[in-house]
């Protein structure tokens, strides 16, 4: 025992001084997760609107009104303008996101760069404007009705919801509401690299076996299987290692809410780190390509990544389903659940799942073990 733990000790010490290991296992996930985090997490950010309303118009104060109440503040930030040219001028500079102009003739809409925040522009204001036609549809109609009557229209218009966000994954049974893309991301990718860490394993296999030090070790006086099992043993050390520094990290610099559970957190990790191992023996016992371990391992994990939404959030019903059938799934359902304040023992049908599929592809690894490490 103490044999194996010093053979995994100086298998996560030598990965440590490989500096491509820690850019592509450490450095390359919080890149990923920063950049896809920021940039989706910008496009909940309330829309620059500038507004110009023409004096004279019957509208003008309704407007006003419209855009200073709490709903519609939420989503845009109105600048009010002198003039309609210098909306046209915003939108053209980029100083504004849309435009938006209303004159005694009717309003007028100066869309902007990006066609996303142009559509929660157009959203948000099309209700405006549908209610102020059934203003002006109404007095015609209704000469008798009552200027109350109006505001009261205007004024349910205002308390409306204009625009639904929806959270990026959800399940009926809990509510992640509360989940930022940064969150997200986190979770996604963290899983997504711990897999990736079982590819070391692989590779360390195939060279100990292409370098003539597997041979040496079978002709040592000490058990191959200690020397190995050490070997990976470390290679699931430093994935916790890569795990924990991604968290720490995530949560230190990013303000990313892991929730309370970290014990439970790591449980799933290691889990993970097991599969994952589980994972490379199985590939190393099928071929001897250096080339072909890491063109397996990527095809795999990254189509398994995707299925499970790491990389677009919505995929639809049918490909989540799909997605069910992969270890990112199950991982990742149980973090987000962790992440959303519940317990490991509130998601006990996740981590069983996970568990039970880490346990089938340990026992694949151990009956396969023998070919892994055979000579020829």
């Amino acid at each position: 025992m103490r044999l194996t733990l010093w053979v995994a000790w100086n298998e996560v010490v030598r990965l440590c001084r490989i500096r491509t290991v820690i850019l592509m296992m450490l450095g390359l996930p919080l890149m990923l997760i920063f950049l896809l985090g920021n940039a989706l997490e910008s496009d909940l950010e309330p829309i620059d609107l500038s507004v110009s309303v023409e004096s004279g118009s019957p509208l003008g104060e309704a407007a006003e009104r419209y855009m200073a109440s709490p709903g519609v503040a939420g989503y845009v930030r109105a600048l009010t303008r002198a003039s309609e040219n210098e909306v046209r001028e915003d939108v053209r500079k980029g100083k504004a996101d849309f435009g938006f102009a209303l004159t005694a003739e009717g309003v007028r809409y100066y869309p902007g760069q990006f066609t996303e925040r142009n559509l929660v522009a157009e959203s948000v204001l099309n209700r405006f404007v549908a209610d102020a036609n059934v203003r002006r549809t109404a007095a015609a109609a209704i000469p008798n009705l009552s200027g109350e009557a109006l505001e009261a229209s205007m004024a349910r218009a205002a308390a409306a919801e204009r625009v639904q966000i929806g959270t990026l994954n959800t399940r009926n049974t809990t509510d992640f509401n509360n989940f930022s893309a940064v969150q997200y991301y986190s979770v996604a990718y963290l899983i997504m690299f711990l897999l990736y860490s079982g590819m070391s394993a692989a590779l360390g296999l195939t060279d100990e076996r292409q370098k003539g030090t597997l041979l040496r070790l079978y002709s040592m006086p000490v058990s191959l299987n200690v020397l190995l099992f050490g070997k990976l043993l470390g290679s699931a050390l430093f994935a916790c290692l890569q795990a924990a520094v991604i968290v720490g990290f995530t949560k230190a610099v990013y303000g990313v809410d892991w929730g309370g559970s970290y014990g439970a957190i790591a449980i799933v990790c290691a889990l993970v780190a097991a599969a994952a191992i589980g994972f490379a023996i199985l590939v190393a016992s099928f071929t001897r390509s250096r080339r072909a371990i890491e063109s397996i391992f990527s095809l795999v994990i990254t189509s398994m990544t995707f299925l499970s939404g790491g990389m677009i959030a919505d995929l639809g019903p049918g490909m989540r389903e799909i997605g069910k059938f992969t270890i990112n799934h199950w991982a990742n359902e149980a973090l987000r659940r962790l992440m959303a304040g519940g317990t490991l023992g509130e998601g006990w049908q996740d981590a069983l799942i996970l568990g039970t599929i880490t346990v089938i592809i340990m026992a694949a690894a151990m009956l396969r073990f023998r070919k892994a490490v055979a000579l020829s």
